[in-house]
C-alpha cells in the first residue's frame, strides 16, 4: 500500500512540476488585461505635435510613400532644429492614429510585442552562448523576467500606451537588445554565402541605434565594451564594425545643431555633478525598486539558475572577482541616470524611469547568475567532506523542489493580490480600471471630444477636463490658456484645423 502511495506522489510530482507552464499562464493573464484596456487608448500631448503634418498628408494624398518621405524629412528638420536623435525623430511621426484615431489600440500591441520578443531573443541568445539550457528553463526565466518588468513599470502609460514617449523609451530601447542578439549569433549568421551582407546589415542597424535617445545609446556603448572585453580572444571585423558604426551614429547624434536649441530651453547639471547625482539617485531607486515581488521572483528563479549554471559551456571558467563584477554592473546602472541629469537636471519622467528600471533588472539578473556560478565553484573547491555531511539535506531539497516552486508561485500571487493599492502593479491597475468602468468612461469622453474636434462648423472648441484618469491610460490633458503647457492645446488645434482648443472653466 505504501509503495502505491509513494508511486502516486511521484507521478503527481512529475505531472505538476511544469514550472515553466505556470509562470507562462501567469504572464498570459497579466498580458490579457494590458491588451484589453488598450482598446480604450487615445492620443495625447506630443502625439498631436509629432503627427499633425503626417495626418494632413494622409488626408490630402493617402499615400504611404509620401508619409514615409515626410517621416525622413521630419527627422532631418528636427535634427537641425530640435534634437539629434534621428532614429527617434523618424519613428515619432508614424503614430498609428494618423490613419484614424480608432487605431490607437495598435500602440500597446507594438510596444508589448517589442518587449516580449526582444527580451526572449536576448535571454535565449545570451544563455545558449554560455550554457546548455533546456527549453523549459529558458521559457521559465523569460516568463519571470518579463512578468516582473511589466508588472512593476513606474509609468505603464508612458511605457506602452502613449505613443510619442513609448516609441523612444520602450520600442527603441528594447530594439537595442536585438543588436546584441545579432552579435551573439553572428558566428552562425556569417557562415553562409552572404556573410559580408549580413555583417553590413548588422553594422547599419548599430548606426540606427546610435540615433536613439541618449540613455539608450550610452547603455548600448557600455554594454558593447563589456561584450568586446568578453570576446577579446575571438574578435573579428563583424564584431568590431558595428561598434564603430554605433559610435559614428552617436557622434552624429551629439553634433546636431538642434541640440543647442533644446539645451537653451533646459537647465541641466554640470558633468561632474551629474555623475555624482547619478550615484545618489541610483541608491534612492534601488530602495524603491527592490520590491517584495522582485524578491519572490528571484527566489522562484534560483533553483533554475543553479541548474543552468551547472551546465556552463566553459568548464574551466571560475567566475572570478564577483565583488568587482557587481561593482562594475552597479556603475553601469548608475550611468543610466547621467544623460537626463546632465540634460534636464532630473529623472522625473516616468518613461525615463521605465528605461532605467529595466537596466537595473538586467544588472540584477546578471549578478544572480554570476554569484550562483561563483558559489558553485567554491563548493567544488571546498572538498567533499562537508557536502557529504549535508547530503541528506540536499536530497530532501531535491525531492521536494516541486513544493518549493509551488510556494514561490503562491508567493507571487499573494504579493500581487494582497497588495492594498491595486495601482501598484500594471495588470491589476488595468483590471481595476476595466471592472470599475474608468477605462470605458475615459474613452467615451475622449470620443465626445473627437466629435467636437471634427465638427467643421466650430472653430473654437471648449471641452471639459477628463473626469476620470485611469493610471494605465491617462498621461496628460489640455490646460488653461496661458499655462506653460498650452502648447498641447495649440497642437491639437492645428491637428484638427481649429482656431483654439480651450479648457472649460469650472462651473460652466
Amino acid at each position: 500500500m505504501f509503495e502505491g502511495i509513494k508511486r502516486k506522489i511521484k507521478e503527481w510530482e512529475i505531472k505538476h512540476d511544469r514550472f515553466d507552464r505556470y509562470i507562462l499562464i501567469l504572464l498570459g493573464m497579466s498580458l490579457l488585461s494590458l491588451l484589453i484596456i488598450g482598446r480604450y487608448n487615445v492620443m495625447a500631448a506630443d502625439d498631436y505635435a509629432m503627427g499633425k503634418h503626417v495626418q494632413h498628408i494622409w488626408e490630402s494624398i493617402t499615400s504611404i510613400p509620401q508619409v514615409l518621405h515626410y517621416a525622413v524629412t521630419h527627422a532631418l528638420v528636427s535634427y537641425k532644429t530640435w534634437q539629434g536623435c534621428f532614429t527617434v525623430n523618424f519613428w515619432d511621426s508614424l503614430n498609428p492614429g494618423f490613419w484614424t484615431e480608432q487605431l490607437t489600440w495598435l500602440t500597446p500591441i507594438l510596444m508589448l510585442g517589442m518587449v516580449l520578443l526582444s527580451t526572449y531573443w536576448f535571454v535565449k541568445a545570451t544563455l545558449k552562448k554560455y550554457y546548455d539550457i533546456g527549453k523549459r528553463e529558458l521559457l521559465f526565466l523569460w516568463g519571470v523576467i518579463v512578468f516582473l518588468l511589466l508588472e512593476t513599470l513606474p509609468s505603464p502609460v508612458e511605457a506602452l500606451y502613449w505613443y510619442a514617449g513609448a516609441i523612444a523609451y520602450t520600442f527603441l530601447h528594447y530594439s537595442m537588445l536585438l543588436l546584441f542578439v545579432f552579435l551573439l549569433g553572428s558566428e552562425r549568421l556569417i557562415k553562409g554565402r552572404n556573410k559580408v551582407m549580413v555583417g553590413i546589415v548588422i553594422a547599419l542597424y548599430a548606426f540606427l541605434i546610435g540615433g536613439c535617445q541618449y540613455g539608450t545609446v550610452l547603455q548600448c556603448l557600455l554594454w558593447y565594451v563589456v561584450y568586446l572585453l568578453v570576446e577579446r580572444k575571438r574578435l573579428s571585423w563583424h564584431k568590431l564594425l558595428p561598434f564603430f558604426m554605433l559610435f559614428a551614429g552617436f557622434g552624429i547624434n551629439l553634433m546636431s545643431p538642434g541640440n543647442r536649441t533644446r539645451q537653451s530651453e533646459t537647465m541641466g547639471l554640470p558633468p561632474i555633478k551629474a555623475i555624482i547625482s547619478s550615484f545618489m539617485n541610483s541608491f534612492h531607486y534601488i530602495r524603491i525598486w527592490f520590491s517584495p515581488l522582485l524578491i519572490v521572483c528571484l527566489l522562484a528563479a534560483l533553483p533554475v539558475i543553479w541548474q543552468i549554471v551547472k551546465n556552463k559551456r566553459a568548464k574551466d571558467f571560475t567566475y572570478p572577482l564577483p565583488l568587482l563584477i557587481s561593482a562594475g554592473s552597479y556603475c553601469l546602472f548608475a550611468a543610466a541616470f547621467t544623460p537626463s541629469l546632465y540634460g534636464v537636471g532630473n529623472v522625473d519622467a516616468g518613461r525615463l524611469q521605465n528605461q532605467i528600471q529595466s537596466i537595473f533588472y538586467a544588472m540584477l539578473w546578471m549578478n544572480a547568475f554570476y554569484w550562483t556560478g561563483w558559489m558553485q565553484n567554491r563548493v567544488q573547491k571546498a572538498g567533499t567532506e562537508f557536502w557529504q555531511d549535508c547530503s541528506a539535506v540536499k536530497n530532501i531539497l531535491k525531492k521536494y523542489l516541486w513544493a518549493y516552486r509551488w510556494l514561490t508561485f503562491a508567493g507571487i500571487l499573494l504579493v500581487i493580490v494582497g497588495t492594498a493599492d491595486k495601482n501598484t502593479f500594471s495588470s491589476m491597475s488595468a483590471l481595476r480600471s476595466l471592472l470599475n468602468g474608468e477605462a470605458q468612461a475615459y474613452y467615451e469622453q475622449a470620443q465626445e471630444r473627437l466629435v467636437l474636434y471634427q465638427d467643421e462648423s466650430v472653430s473654437i472648441v471648449e471641452i471639459e477636463p477628463f473626469r476620470v484618469k485611469p493610471r494605465v491610460l491617462f498621461f496628460t490633458d489640455i490646460v488653461e490658456e496661458g499655462n506653460a503647457n498650452y502648447w498641447i492645446n495649440e497642437n491639437i488645434a492645428e491637428y484638427y484645423d481649429k482656431e483654439k482648443i480651450l479648457l472649460m472653466e469650472k462651473g460652466e
